[in-house]
């Protein structure tokens, strides 16, 4: 952990978020903010990657995003990246915007390596299979070459083999008419009866099995 400053004994948490403006790394952000809040002094960085500058025939410098061909305006994104340090910066000791060129993943590890970061936030769509292998992973990426502690921020969800059906409402009707004294309506009150089990007969046993089958 980084050492307070401004006469400030203890220790600080210097926590570093990476941002793309997406609702991913938005989730992630809440989760960094809250964090920072609970602590007693925290630095909060947030940090936006772009890719390589480039001048169109307009004049104005823009950015080609990760080699996709996506156009991003750096002063647009420095303006939201700003915005968003502002909106935060209530109850958080100190909060700093850095607008890198590079590779995001590339970006978030050297920058933490630069503030002595310690914890890296970042967020995930969650993807599995194919589409992982796709897309690519930056938090994946940031996992696996951080300096530090990396906390992966993913959307809440219940997958369907954890959902509880809803109970049946006869049951429930019975039980409220026989105030508890019979749990189970007629349907689910019935005994399971042992399901029949079927085989194919042999088509013999061998020397002599006509005369065993005509038995």
């Amino acid at each position: 952990m980084g050492t307070m400053t401004n006469g400030q004994t203890g220790t600080a948490s210097v926590i570093l978020v990476g941002i793309d403006f997406s609702q991913p790394s938005m989730r992630a952000l809440r989760t960094a903010e809250n964090m920072a809040r609970a602590a007693t002094y925290a630095e909060l960085h947030l940090v936006h990657a772009f890719g390589s500058p480039i001048v169109p025939s307009s004049g104005r410098e823009v950015a080609v995003l990760s080699g996709m061909g996506l156009i991003e305006n750096p002063e647009k994104s420095q303006a939201e990246l700003d915005n968003l340090v502002s909106s935060i910066s209530h109850g958080i000791s100190r909060v700093t915007g850095h607008l890198r060129l590079g590779s995001p993943a590339s970006v978030i590890v050297r920058l933490a390596a630069e503030i002595s970061a310690d914890l890296i936030v970042v967020g995930t769509h969650g993807r599995t299979g194919v589409s992982r292998l796709v897309f690519g992973s930056v938090a994946e990426k940031v996992v696996r070459t951080s300096p530090c502690a990396v906390l992966t921020v993913r959307p809440k969800s219940i997958p369907a083999w954890e959902q509880i059906e809803p109970p049946c409402p006869d049951c429930v009707r019975m039980q409220r008419s026989t105030s508890g004294d019979k749990m189970w309506c007629e349907r689910h009150s019935r005994p399971h009866v042992r399901p029949h089990t079927y085989r194919d007969g042999a088509s013999g046993y061998g020397l002599g099995a006509q005369s065993f089958r005509n038995m």
